[in-house]
């Protein structure tokens, strides 16, 4: 039972280790006639789904767009730290699992401590980020954001359905 518990969070830890730096790189692509310009890469190059769809949605005027770029600008400044510390955190808990010798999941528990923190503060840096763009928009910016959220939403439980195995 023991050995059981060791290898899933060794499996967990790996999962950790190996799929969020990718995640923090991706980014939705700015698609054809997008009203933002450069804003993706003011973002940093990484976009939150929720923060992105928001501004893409919205349909920013010259103006917002100069202000939701000042406040992700700002916010990337702040987060770049934090993304590289996680960066290095996820390759040293990657090192220690592939290291010779024996290891028990206490031995994992400060490194997966660090990156639950790290994430934590980006989550936190995350949704200030997207309460002060949500503050430049006006009321009808926003029922459209809404709006296209809930459609892809639907989308999205359509591709899943797609994708379901066909019942017998």
């Amino acid at each position: 039972m023991r050995n059981a518990l060791t290898m899933r969070m060794i499996a967990a830890a790996l999962l950790v280790a190996s799929t969020a730096t990718a995640a923090l790189a991706q980014s939705p692509p700015p698609g054809p006639g997008a009203p933002l310009g450069g804003m993706q890469e003011a973002m940093g190059g990484r976009a939150d789904g929720e923060l992105w769809l928001m501004i893409r949605a919205a349909n920013l005027t010259p103006e917002q767009q100069a202000k939701v770029r000042g406040i992700l600008s700002t916010h990337r400044a702040a987060t770049r730290p934090l993304i590289e510390q996680l960066r290095q955190a996820q390759q040293e808990l990657g090192a220690k699992l592939l290291a010779p010798g024996p290891l028990q999941p206490a031995d994992l528990q400060p490194q997966l401590g660090r990156i639950s923190q790290l994430r934590d503060q980006l989550a936190q840096d995350g949704a200030q980020a997207a309460l002060e763009v949500r503050a430049v928009l006006t009321p009808e910016q926003l029922a459209r954001a809404a709006l296209t959220k809930e459609r892809m939403t639907q989308l999205r439980e359509e591709m899943r359905q797609l994708m379901l195995p066909p019942r017998p």
